[in-house]
This record gives structure tokens, sequence and C-alpha cells, in this order.
């Protein structure tokens, strides 16, 4: 049977356009992280967009000029852009999101006579609880994310560049922008409908280098119901590659209330749109775990299977099923820190794997270490 780990976690990385605020210095622990990660991403061989410009103007400025056609309101166009790492900002709140980092563009507009002069101090940030892995996921996938974001951050800045640079549309409604008018920054992808597909490429290049596979999936909200949705992600059987001792590691964007469950060799993922008038997203990144490939438990009593047909159907409290846990503890079906478990929060597709081993649908291993999952993660404690 297919080895299941399974770790819900949300991450954002996003850009802010233009603002303004009192710059801070990062910590040495940001300098450095960054540094390091740096120094990765441009000697690592991927699929990726070149982001050469943005990464030079860390260094020294990246001057644009271009001259306007003689019929426009302005006649010169010159940008000078330069990016600073800077603290990261812990006050940045996305919701329930987690914040990998942000690339902010800071352009003051100055109109001389006929020309125009744009003076960009751009701000770099990267989380550094992110990059140093507080989060403690899969060591692999920390390394690929760690990479995305940074890639996606530089190609917030690498687009706006490309459209100062050599985009007609951006340098003619420039070249027309009158005293009191705002310049046109969305070029940097604030909605990610470019970064999302470049960075996607990206991190499935890098978990392809690291033996894995990446799987995305759209949920569009035609296909849910108000909002709400359960979808089969995969089959196993169309990855042979992947099989005993797959791990499974699962990012969400504009999904919450996450209920993620196998039956047999398919995978499924439930949830709720947190915005259903635009489409979810979920990266799946599939790594066969060693150490789990040959991972066996004890048998399971019948008793027990019949404690959780009960509880799934609500015929049985916490308490009862908690007990049983306790039983699987005690007995070393599943091993524990502490040798004693609580139930504080019980995930809806738990409910959903013990009505599926209740039926016979999986089979107690597979049970079992839905079980064990929860222990290692603290959900139950």
């Amino acid at each position: 049977m297919k080895y299941t780990g399974l770790f819900s976690f949300l991450l954002l990385i996003t850009s802010i356009t233009p603002v303004f605020a009192l710059y801070e210095p990062p910590t040495r622990e940001e300098k450095d992280n960054f540094d390091q990660l740096l120094a990765q991403f441009e000697a690592i061989n991927a699929t990726k967009k070149d982001v050469s410009d943005v990464i030079q103007t860390l260094q020294k400025p990246l001057i644009s000029t271009f001259l306007c056609n003689s019929q426009d309101v302005n006649n010169q166009v010159i940008t000078t852009i330069k990016t600073k790492l800077a603290k990261f900002d812990e006050s940045i709140v996305h919701q329930d999101l987690v914040t990998g980092g942000s690339y902010t563009w800071h352009c003051s507009e100055n109109i001389q006579g006929e020309k125009i002069v744009l003076d960009c101090n751009n701000e770099l940030r990267i989380n550094p609880h992110v990059i140093s892995n507080d989060t403690q996921i899969d060591p692999k996938l920390h390394s690929v994310e760690n990479l995305v974001i940074l890639y996606h951050e530089l190609l917030h800045g690498q687009l706006m560049i490309d459209a100062i640079k050599s985009s007609p549309i951006w340098q003619q409604e420039t070249c027309n922008i009158k005293p009191g008018e705002n310049i046109d920054y969305s070029y940097a992808d604030p909605d990610h409908k470019i970064i999302n597909y470049l960075q996607t490429q990206f991190a499935s290049d890098l978990i392809d280098k690291e033996g894995g596979k990446m799987i995305t999936k759209e949920i569009n909200p035609d296909a849910t119901k108000n909002g709400t949705f359960t979808i089969k992600v995969l089959s196993f059987q169309d990855y042979p590659l992947f099989g005993n001792g797959t791990k499974i590691t699962f990012r969400t964007s504009n999904i919450f209330e996450n209920s993620f469950f196998q039956v047999k060799d398919d995978v499924f993922l439930s949830g709720h749109l947190k915005d259903d008038t635009k489409s979810g997203l979920a990266w799946f990144y599939l790594f066969n775990n060693e150490k789990t490939q040959n991972m066996t438990y004890e048998p399971v009593p019948a008793w027990t299977k019949r404690v959780a047909g009960l509880w799934s159907s609500g015929n049985t409290d916490d308490k009862g099923f908690s007990s049983m846990i306790d039983y699987l503890v005690q007995n070393n079906i599943v091993s524990s820190n502490n040798g004693k478990n609580t139930i504080s929060t019980i995930p809806h597709w738990l409910e959903k794997n013990a009505y599926l081993w209740f039926s016979d649908k999986i089979d107690d291993n597979t049970f079992v270490r839905s079980i064990q999952y929860l222990i290692s993660t603290g959900i139950i404690s």
C-alpha cells in the first residue's frame, strides 16, 4: 500500500506595489540566508526566465532611457532602478497565509518640462522563518520552495523592468502621462497571472531533479457547489515510479478547510474556495520515502474498526474514539512521544478515513498511517 504523508501548509509569496515606508536594513541572518540562496539560484540549472536585470539592481543601478514620439505629451523617459534587501516585515498578514517574501516597487515620479524621471528604490524581503525551515516541512521540498520564493520575488522586479525597457504599450502610455496621473506598475504582476505559470515550471523542474513529481490542480468556481468541492487529485496507477513509500505534501491558494484522503490508488482533496469568484490552486509534491517503504504495523483488533465506524457515523463521541487511539498507542500499533493522546480538533478527512476503513474501502495499514500522521504532526497530542 501507499504511504501518504500529509502536510497542509498555506504558502503565499506576494508583492506590494508601489507604497512608501521607512526602510529597515535586513538582519544578519536575513542577509546571510539571502546571499546563500541567491548563490544557489544563480548556479542551478533549471527552467527559468532570465532575471539578471533585477539581480543587477542589487549591486548597481539599472538605467533605462527611451525617446518618445514627436506627437507624445513628453519627449523622454528616464528610469533608474535600484533594489535593496530589507528586513522582513512581521506585520504583513494575508489572512491565514504565510508570506514567503515580497518585492516592493518604490518609485518617485518627477516631470521636468517634457521629460519624465522615475527614480525607483525597490525593496526585496525574505521571511527568515520560512527560509530557515521553522515550518518543519520535508527537507527536499524545503530546498525547492526556498528557490521558488526567491525566483517569485525576482520575477516581480524583472517583469516590470521588461516593460520599462521594451513594452511599446507601457512606453507609449508613459510618454503621454500628464502631471497628476499615475504610472502603470501592473506589469510587476501583483495578481501572479504570469508568475504562477513561470514558478510552476521552475518548481516542477526542481522537483524532477530531486527525484519527485509535482502535480498542479486548479479548482474552477463553476466546478464547485457554492465554493465547496471534492476532486480526484491523482491515481498512483498513473505514476508507476511512486508506490509503497510515497509521501505527498501539498500547498494551496484560495482554499481552506482542506480534507485530504486516499481510497485505494486514488487521492482526493476536499475543501472550500476562500473567494468563490476565483479559482483555487493546489500543488502536490510526490517523493519516495525510503524510511517508510517497508513499514508494517501490528495486527489491528476488529473492535477498533467498529469504534471507528461508530465514531464516523456520530454514534460515539470523541472520548470513545480517543480511548481507541490510546489502545493503539499502548499496544505499539502506532508510536507516541508521551504515550497519551487527546483530541482537540477532529479533521474532517479523518472522519472520512474512519468511515472508509469501517466500510473496507481502505485497509488497516492505511488507516493506522492516518492516525500516525496526526500524532507525528501534533494534531493529536
